[in-house]
This record gives structure tokens, sequence and C-alpha cells, in this order.
């Protein structure tokens, strides 16, 4: 069992360390203590799910809309990774796209 959860462990310290380097004023996040999943507040986001399940999914980066696992399907800006499936060089890739993606999410808001 300690070979799990060191496994998970390494990758969750990959996880948080590009999304440190990506995400910072991007994103908001708490390290999990066990599992294999992140969940993150997409900062100037109000609907995660447009940018997921359609700017996201394009540029290849898969997470899970928050409003997937809301009682009512309400509009959430959460997001859940999974990062045990991932090597870290996905991880980081997929974390620059992602950053990219709330960057020009941004800059649509402000023109």
């Amino acid at each position: 069992m300690d070979g799990v959860a060191d496994f998970y462990k390494e990758r969750r310290d990959v996880f948080i360390d590009a999304a440190e380097r990506h995400l910072a004023g991007l994103a908001d996040w708490s390290v999990p203590t066990a599992g294999m999943f992140c969940w993150m507040r997409l900062r100037g986001v109000d609907d995660s799910h447009a940018l997921i399940s359609a700017k996201a999914r394009d540029a290849k980066v898969l997470l899970v809309p928050g409003q997937s696992f809301m009682p009512c399907g309400s509009a959430s800006p959460y997001v859940r990774a999974a990062y045990s499936t991932a090597s870290p060089e996905q991880i980081d890739e997929a974390l620059r796209r992602l950053a990219a993606l709330l960057r020009d999410a941004e800059g649509a808001r402000s023109d």
C-alpha cells in the first residue's frame, strides 16, 4: 500500500509544482492530502463548463468542470484535475496550456 501512496504523493507534488509555476494568480487550489485529484477555482471564471468543455478540450487539456458535481448542475468556477495517469511532462504542458486559456479569457473580458 505504501507504494501506491508514494506514487500519488509524487504525482501530486509534480502537479502542485506545475500549478505554482503556471497558474499563480490565475487559479486557487489546496494541496490534496490524499487521492489522485486536485480541485482548482479558476479566477475570473463564473462557469468553468464552457471553458473546459470546448476550449480546454480543443487544447487537449482534460479537466472535469465543477458543474458535473453540483446537485442541480449549477454553474461553478471549479474544475477537478486528475494527476495519477499523466506523466510529469504531460502535467506541466497541460497546466501551461490551461494558463494560456485563462489569460485569453481574461483578455476577452477586459476588451
